[in-house]
């Protein structure tokens, strides 16, 4: 396991520069199904994941090539709305 300062530092994970975080209008695991396949099968997604916990809806997602604008575009055109925090 690689050793990171920061996290030792301050309990928390560094930021990734591939991680974005989004407020979204997903508010339940309905929505979260109606999201996942069109996020699964986006070429340039590496990982995601919802927060239903936050008042913000905190999509968190894991780029491995996909551009921030088509990444809004997805969820957008899935009915969503969605904000770069």
């Amino acid at each position: 396991m690689k050793w990171n300062i920061f996290e030792k530092l301050t309990g928390k994970p560094a930021e990734d520069p591939n991680s974005w975080r989004f407020r979204t209008s997903i508010m339940c695991n309905g929505c979260i199904a109606k999201v996942k396949p069109i996020l699964d099968n986006a070429e340039g997604v590496a990982s995601w994941k919802v927060n239903l916990d936050s008042p913000d809806r905190v999509l968190t997602v894991v780029s491995n090539g996909i551009t921030e604008d088509d990444l809004l575009a997805l969820v957008r055109n899935a009915g969503f709305t969605i904000e770069r925090i």
